[in-house]
């Protein structure tokens, strides 16, 4: 956690009383502010860095005179590393690409819509299923990383995007005004 900015209190002046509990109150949180030099021309600290104590995650802090204003720059370097993303493996098929056609003549050719004998069980009529289409659409797997859901995107966001997206598909391939104002409505929502 860091906290930054121009806070107005005279941190370095001993005689400013709300400088002094603003000092406690930042110390009874277990927090420290870092700045220790003049950040303004009048020679006073009101630019602060706050962090935690036990964390260590900003170095090389460095105040310099700035020519185009009042205020000093602060420089620092935060020492942060992204989280590594987490995969998951996913199977999948691409039935998509399945002809309807060759998957009727497969199933039909493999006596599945039969009546099921003594010597045989459903579970081996959906084995058999599965083999066809394994030819047709094998089963893939891939690791996809997972993303933290925001909280302000919700199912509603979700569907109105995809019905934004199908109103802009559909306007760019047939370029007619009426599908036009539907993707600008679809925009507006």
């Amino acid at each position: 956690m860091i906290l930054m900015g121009d806070f107005n209190f005279h941190i370095d002046d001993a005689s400013d009383k709300k400088a002094e509990e603003f000092s406690k109150l930042i110390e009874s949180v277990n927090l420290t502010q870092l700045v220790n030099n003049s950040t303004h021309m009048n020679g006073h600290i009101l630019d602060l860095i706050i962090t935690h104590k036990k964390e260590q995650i900003v170095s090389s802090l460095k105040v310099d005179d700035c020519d185009i204003s009042d205020y000093s720059c602060i420089h620092f370097d935060l020492n942060l590393q992204k989280p590594k993303a987490e995969k998951k493996k996913v199977t999948y098929r691409k039935t998509r690409k399945i002809n309807s056609d060759t998957l009727r003549k497969l199933i039909v050719d493999s006596n599945v819509t039969e009546k099921v004998s003594s010597k045989e069980t459903v579970h081996d009529k959906v084995e058999t299923v599965e083999a066809e289409l394994d030819l047709l659409a094998p089963v893939k797997t891939k690791n996809v990383p997972i993303r933290p859901n925001s909280h302000w995107y919700t199912d509603e966001l979700r569907t109105l995007k995809q019905e934004r997206r199908c109103a802009e598909r559909k306007w760019r391939k047939s370029r007619l005004e009426i599908h036009r104002q539907i993707y600008v409505f679809a925009k507006t929502k």
